[in-house]
């Protein structure tokens, strides 16, 4: 599984006005800007607890089988301007992933506070995550398993300025990468996930300028200035690696344009929105070039609403190549980027219930030899389709192989490490997906919903670095394995999910999920052996 540098594009400055249709609009609103004379504040502030239990996470072994944690995630931030003009606006996530408790060894690595167990105080800042197991070997996939790590207190995910200017507007700082939940990228703003949670969503540093070309040729009385109507047009550069202060030929650099539009009605259509984008990034050390091309389109048509979102990056680069060189002297080589994901959804909504069909799609890449192009394309890891093929199982079988393919490419020189992207972190990713769900609404508070998820692999899933070391002659299809020493495969398995959701006073949700899954072949080890797994979720969100 390789994957060039991952492409990202901002869509416009505000949200589109209508709902996507893969997307729950929660919150269904705005935030309230409060006014104190010429300064005005919108606050946004959310509290979440999950506990999350998988039997059996890894699904081929005996030991390291299940998954079971409580963690946290609050999120604090919002805007203050003068007079609607000049903007600042932040977001900070606090214990985002923090495991509820004092965890870890004491004196060790992490270090719990306490030294016994039994007289437990103070919770610490730590975190599950895909480590060296005592005694395992770190250059096999095996080694590795959860673990636990120093987390961060406080992250800064968004810091921002904007000023809205009589011919445009003018945004500078870090801010989100798109709007909504795209296949290439996601904000994580809000819980517009139909199943699970977003984590920090897609960041970039940026300098932005949006504009709506048409109102210049209008009347001022007349003149729409709203962010989220009509025609919007928008130019960007991004700075993604400033690699070494005096340099500039190690930098990463993107240029990008977007334009999206809305329209009330046409025909027998209503609420149409169409955004397009393009980025081209650059990196002179490594000769890359990469256009991005892609977009939205979505409308409703009475109680049926339909969307198609598209994304593909195409271009060269030579990083990759250079990187895996050293597993078997490979000529260092251009590869052609070729990578495409896409998502189309048709829905029908009454007031009790509403019926939704998803199709799912990301290019694989079967072959990890330079000589062939990279095809394999990485939905935004917040982006999330399901709550336990994905998100879970495959997420654990690519991280152990991308940590044991790291310390691997380390260890024979690599300065640049490829496999770091072998890891999925639960994205979807080399796969076509059917996702039919129906929703139940018996109580304006209340929501039911289900769904089963069905999904393939276009290409072979493979993991590259493991192969490239096996491969044993001219041909590398007789040496490819998948993640867990089994021949490739190309059916994941048929997943179903539920979930239940109460909702009180407009401000707090309890939600309660679960999944069962029944895993194919792509997942099975040399044996043929992967058994059915489950999942159960409970979560509590307080919100402002």
């Amino acid at each position: 599984m390789r994957r060039a540098l991952p492409i990202s594009v901002f869509l416009l400055t505000a949200p589109a006005r209508a709902v996507e249709p893969w997307a729950d609009p929660d919150p269904e609103k705005p935030g309230v800007r409060h006014e104190v004379g010429a300064v005005g504040v919108v606050a946004d502030a959310e509290y979440r607890a999950q506990a999350t239990y998988v039997d059996p996470i890894s699904l081929n072994t005996e030991s390291q089988r299940n998954y079971a944690v409580i963690e946290h995630r609050g999120r604090f931030g919002g805007t203050i301007d003068f007079e609607e003009k000049v903007k600042l606006t932040a977001s900070l996530d606090v214990l985002d992933g923090v495991l509820f408790g004092d965890n870890g060894t004491f004196g060790g690595d992490p270090s719990s506070n306490g030294g016994l167990q039994v007289s437990t105080r103070d919770p610490n800042v730590v975190k599950p995550c895909i480590r060296l197991r005592e005694g395992g070997d770190p250059l096999s996939p095996s080694g590795y398993g959860f673990g636990l790590c120093e987390a961060d207190a406080i992250s800064v995910r968004r810091l921002f300025g904007q000023v809205n200017t009589p011919i445009g507007v003018l945004r500078v700082g870090r801010q989100a990468v798109g709007i909504g939940l795209g296949v290439q990228n996601t904000d994580g703003d809000g819980r517009k996930n139909r199943f699970g949670i977003a984590y920090a969503g897609d960041s970039v540093d940026r300098v932005l300028f949006a504009t709506k070309p048409a109102e210049a040729f209008k009347e001022k009385s007349e003149r729409n200035l709203r962010e989220d109507e009509g025609l919007r047009v928008a130019a960007m550069y991004d700075r993604y690696v400033t690699d070494s202060p005096i340099l500039y030929d190690d930098d990463v650099n993107q240029v990008a344009a977007a334009v999206l539009f809305s329209l009330p009605e046409l025909g027998v259509a209503t609420d149409l929105e169409v955004m397009s984008f393009y980025a081209h990034r650059f990196n002179a050390s490594y000769e890359t070039l990469i256009h991005t091309v892609g977009g939205k389109v979505w409308a409703t048509f009475g109680p049926v609403r339909a969307g198609l979102d598209v994304a593909g990056n195409f271009g060269e680069t030579m990083e990759v190549s250079d990187a895996y060189a050293v597993i078997n002297n490979d000529p260092v080589v251009a590869q052609e980027i070729r990578q495409i994901g896409a998502r189309a959804v048709v829905r029908f909504d009454q007031p009790l219930f509403s019926l939704y069909l998803e199709t799912d799609y990301a290019s694989g890449d079967g072959d990890p030899q330079a000589s062939t192009p990279l095809t394999q394309f990485r939905w935004a890891e917040d982006n999330n389709v399901g709550l336990l093929m994905f998100e879970h199982v495959l997420r654990l079988q690519s991280a152990r192989a991308s940590s044991a393919g790291t310390e691997i490419t380390r260890r024979l020189g690599a300065t640049k490490f490829p496999s770091e992207r072998v890891d999925t972190m639960g994205a979807f990713t080399d796969a076509f997906a059917v996702f039919p769900q129906v929703d139940v609404r018996p109580h304006e508070s209340v929501l039911l919903r289900g769904g089963v998820l069905v999904a393939w692999a276009p290409a072979p899933v493979v993991d590259p670095v493991a192969c490239l070391q096996a491969r044993d002659g001219a041909v590398i299809d007789d040496d490819l394995v998948n993640f867990v020493g089994g021949k490739p495969g190309s059916f994941y398995g048929v997943e179903l999910d539920g979930r239940a959701q109460w909702r009180f006073a407009d401000h707090f949700a309890l939600d309660v999920e679960g999944a069962v899954f029944f895993p194919g072949d792509a997942l099975e080890d040399a044996n043929g052996d992967a058994v059915n797994s489950f999942l159960l979720q409970g979560r509590t969100t307080f919100y402002y």
